[in-house]
């Protein structure tokens, strides 16, 4: 088959066949009907065929006999001239099946993934530029878990939409304007000359919660002295049970490094208002003041550094990193953001601090119905009384920077953000761009549990990234030497980190992202079903029988039409679908999609290698069909592994 000829979707050409017949044979019965009523879909069992048409909307439209209609519409397509369809038949109340012509489609489909190889199931490029925003992890402790789930769906997210034509540029938030890294900063400016001790940002990790730790009882205290003066005895009890908790996460914290908690929590108790400094610190770095840049960005740096290392080992790239401060802070862009809202009617100052009256917002332009809004949408502090700007307010700015360059904005953020994502729209209609806000995305999800385990930032405590996959690593070392012992420790230790870090990108992408994880071993490493190690196995399983076969594949004529048993079937319809899959999965930003279809791929080819001999196969063109299919298998298996971030090893 030379390669102009290829067929990239062979489903879709099957689809199309199918709804031209049945187009052209209601157009014969000459019936009422719009085209887009013509519609297939996937039985749910191959007896009922490989598509099915419905009569029930268009036989109810003309007054027909649905049963009736579909007799007659595959009796007309039964005279028709046909290519990938075998052969049609009405069944049930109203349906028209069609059959595929297994030979012809077998040919189609593997020859199409035997020249495009890596290629199959990438669509034509579409002339659409989208920014994928993701991971955005505040540079002030390492990614955990929950950051986690957010860097693979936004990456699998990216991946799916450069493979279905999109132009994609992936974007990392730094959020160097915020509380939280003056904080940090704060906190790491009282330590001298103490050398950072291990990974960099877990180093700042401690150094934020320490310093959040040294702050809070030091609040807490203060407040105390102060309602045992006023004589509030219940509200005194229940900050001492506020306090103790927070001197058990010292006695933690300090068990950790007694030398960098020591420092920081003298200098917080030595000083007067270590709230007001962390204040002050901020308010100097959006001025840009030279001694307070350094200070943050240094501090940033270093947890990005770390953050950088964990995600190249996760297979996680950006095109771009955005500092908050150089795009919305020093360039002006959020006070003009406030000004402009200000003007619009739907802003206002109160007691100095600006506002936008986001209910009225919604109400103006018929929204709340729109974004399904249940009572009043609260309004939006866009610029407290101090002069200092909210993180909303510098994201409309950044929002405002990204359609400069892209047409569809998609923002991967956790579902408790879900106000300041509506408020960040509702701003845009006030500023009169309302077409912005129909192509900003928010991609939600819910968080990640894992058993046992409470995490708290603010205490140092989480479970991060690194540790997950870590022990994902281990564990998966532990189950490859069980299986594969005669592999060196070299090879097992190769394997073992393709396993261990494709199971935690695999089990944070397969859970739709409305659905919270309750993330287990069991689960996550279970090579039998439903994981990347399961996956993984089918592709090295796939590879084997390659390698054992040798050089002759395509060396002799395939005859397709001996893929005859129901398992080779089954497995040249689903190779056909990757095209198919990866086009939904990105027009409903549905990742975890490409998951299910990968999954089910592995369990037929299970199935076609436990009762389908491929290298004891006689007849020599059958023999080279079989390894055609197997050899499409590894590779569409392979494909599907790519836009999830995983790895296929060839041995496991």
């Amino acid at each position: 088959m030379a390669k102009e000829s290829v067929v990239e979707r062979p489903f879709a050409v099957f689809r199309e066949e199918c709804r031209g017949l049945v187009i052209g044979a209601l157009n014969e019965e000459g019936v009422e009907f719009a085209e887009d009523e013509v519609r297939l879909a996937v039985p749910s069992a191959p007896d009922y065929g490989n598509l099915s048409f419905s009569t029930f909307v268009i036989a109810k439209k003309n007054g027909k006999n649905p049963k009736e209609l579909a007799d007659s519409l595959a009796s007309r397509i039964s005279s028709y001239g046909r290519n990938l369809v075998e052969r049609v038949e009405s069944a049930g109340a109203g349906y028209v099946n069609f059959f595929v012509n297994y030979a012809k489609f077998a040919e189609v489909t593997l020859e199409a993934i035997y020249i495009l190889r890596e290629n199959f199931g990438r669509l034509s490029d579409r002339d659409e530029k989208v920014i994928v925003e993701h991971t955005s992890v505040n540079p002030i402790h390492p990614i955990h878990v929950g950051g986690a789930r957010n860097a693979v769906i936004g990456d699998t997210l990216a991946r799916i939409l450069s493979a279905a034509g999109y132009d994609v540029r992936r974007h990392f938030y730094i959020d160097d304007v915020g509380l939280q890294v003056a904080q940090a900063s704060y906190g790491y400016s009282k330590l001298g000359d103490v050398p950072v001790v291990g990974k960099s940002d877990h180093f700042v990790g401690f150094v934020y919660a320490s310093t959040s730790c040294a702050m809070s009882i030091k609040s807490l205290q203060k407040e105390i002295e102060r309602l045992k003066v006023e004589g509030k005895d219940e509200e005194v009890r229940e900050r001492l049970s506020e306090l103790d908790d927070w001197v058990s996460v010292a006695s933690e914290l300090r068990a950790k490094n007694e030398k960098v908690f020591d420092a920081i929590y003298q200098a917080v108790s030595s000083s007067a208002d270590p709230e007001g400094e962390v204040a002050e610190l901020l308010k100097r770095y959006e001025r840009k003041e030279e001694g307070a840049v350094r200070l943050i960005r240094k501090v940033s740096e270093l947890a990005l550094a770390g953050f950088k290392e964990t995600l190249q080992r996760a297979d996680i790239e950006f095109d771009s990193w955005d500092w908050e401060s150089e795009l919305t802070s020093w360039n002006g862009g959020a006070e003009t953001v406030v000004e402009w809202l200000l003007r619009s009617g739907f802003g206002r100052v109160e007691e100095g601090t600006a506002i936008l009256d986001c209910e009225e917002v919604a109400k103006r332009y018929g929204l709340k119905e729109k974004y399904g809004i249940k009572g009043e949408v609260p309004p939006l502090t866009l610029k407290r009384s101090d002069g200092t700007t909210l993180y909303t307010t510098r994201d409309i700015a950044y929002t405002m920077w990204k359609f400069d360059r892209a047409e569809k904005v998609i923002n991967v953020i956790s579902l408790e953000q879900k106000l300041p994502q509506l408020q960040l729209k509702l701003a845009l209609y006030a500023l009169n761009l309302g077409g912005l806000a129909e192509n900003l995305v928010h991609f939600s999800y819910e968080l990640v549990h894992l058993p046992g385990k409470k995490m708290s930032g603010r205490r140092g405590r989480y479970v991060t990234f690194d540790e997950v996959m870590d022990e994902a690593v281990e564990r998966a070392y532990e189950e490859v030497s069980k299986r594969s012992p005669h592999l060196s420790e070299e090879e097992r230790r190769k394997i073992s980190e393709l396993v261990g870090v494709g199971a935690v990108r695999y089990a944070l992408a397969a859970v739709a992202p409305n659905k919270p994880i309750t993330f287990t071993w069991e689960r996550v490493l279970n090579f039998e079903q439903n994981s990347a190690p399961f996956i993984q196995y089918a592709h090295a399983r796939a590879s084997n029988i390659l390698a054992k076969a040798g050089q002759g594949v395509g060396q002799s004529e395939a005859e397709y039409a001996g893929l005859s048993t129901k398992y080779e079937r089954e497995l040249v319809v689903k190779l056909s679908m990757l095209p198919e899959i990866v086009n939904e999965a990105a027009e409903n930003l549905r990742p975890e999609l490409i998951a299910e279809y990968a999954n089910d791929l592995s369990s037929a080819f299970n199935l076609f290698y436990d009762n389908v001999p491929v290298l004891k196969t006689e007849e020599v063109g059958l023999r080279e069909a079989r390894l055609r299919l197997v050899e499409g298998v590894k590779t569409v298996l392979s494909n599907a592994l790519y836009l999830m971030g995983i790895r296929a090893p060839t041995r496991m």
